[in-house]
């Protein structure tokens, strides 16, 4: 008993006489948008989009809907030339989704009504006369 009581002594002995040492905990963010290492901005990025699971829908078009398109655009871009050029090219011009029709009036002005064919919406546009 007595080994144990002076066991037990020497311990606390040690543990007093010890000196404790402790520094003060310092929070360092690692994300470099709240201040962290701007050196893990690209380590991060990598490691969200690896862990991405959203994959963005395929609109892949064919080769008849490309060309449709470049040709509604060419269409377009003709007559809003000659209109804006002020040859008047008076009649209706179908592109497939908007249906063109090109009126001039007494007073020199140009009237354009486009139909969208799906919903069937009408825009009308005024062009002033040039000149006239």
């Amino acid at each position: 008993m007595k080994a144990i009581f002076k066991l037990t002594a020497l311990f606390a002995v040690i543990g007093v006489t010890t000196q404790a040492s402790a520094t003060q905990l310092v929070y360092e963010p690692v994300n470099p948008s709240f201040g962290g290492n701007p050196m893990n901005g690209s380590f991060l990025l990598q490691k969200a989009q690896s862990q991405n699971a959203h994959r963005p829908e395929s609109n892949q078009r064919s080769f008849v809907q490309r060309f449709q398109e470049q040709l509604e655009r060419n269409i377009i871009n003709s007559l809003t030339r000659r209109i804006a050029d002020g040859d008047l090219v008076e009649g209706v011009y179908d592109t497939g989704e908007y249906t063109v029709e090109v009126t001039g009036q007494p007073d020199g002005s140009v009237l354009v009504y486009i139909t969208n064919n799906s919903s069937g919406e009408v825009t009308v546009i005024t062009m002033p006369g040039w000149g006239g």
